[in-house]
């Protein structure tokens, strides 16, 4: 495991993403050469999305687990070029395939997000989270990074 990142408190600040909302627990690995990083977020009834009749946490939030890995890997990326991390935003969500219905509490789902394409601002990521040697959700997320959020929304 990577050492310096070892920490929820650590990795929170490398995403925009506070309190409830930020749903990382560690990085496990990262690579700025192969532009990929591996986390895990262990699944607790605290979770913002758990639910008490699945016992857990649905699967379709792995997209998030996903985004989120991505906004890390940003972190990681600004911090290495003395730069803040550029905001990002998915556009799409695609090829998604739940192998399981929910994270069960109790275990921890590791997600791997790796860059796939860059067009500019534009980038793709393929990512998985598997639960043990269990792959339990795969899915393509296209992203956009910004300097300026409000710009590119328009409210400036």
């Amino acid at each position: 495991m990577n050492e310096e990142f070892k920490t929820k408190e650590i990795v929170s600040e490398l995403v925009p993403h506070k309190g409830k909302m930020f749903l990382l627990n560690r990085v496990q690995s990262y690579s700025l050469e192969t532009i990929s990083i591996t986390t895990e977020i262990d699944i607790t009834r605290e979770d913002l999305f758990y639910e008490e009749d699945l016992g857990g946490v649905p699967a379709w939030v792995a997209f998030e687990y996903m985004a989120q890995s991505i906004s890390a890997l940003s972190g990681i990326y600004g911090r290495s070029r003395g730069e803040k991390p550029k905001v990002g935003f998915i556009m799409s969500v695609n090829s998604f395939k739940a192998n399981v219905p929910v994270f069960k509490v109790g275990e921890t789902v590791v997600v791997t997000v790796r860059q796939t394409i860059r067009m500019d601002m534009a980038v793709t990521f393929d990512g998985t989270a598997k639960v043990g040697e269990t792959l339990a959700v795969s899915a393509t997320l296209n992203t956009v990074e910004v300097e300026d959020p409000k710009m590119a929304l328009g409210l400036n």
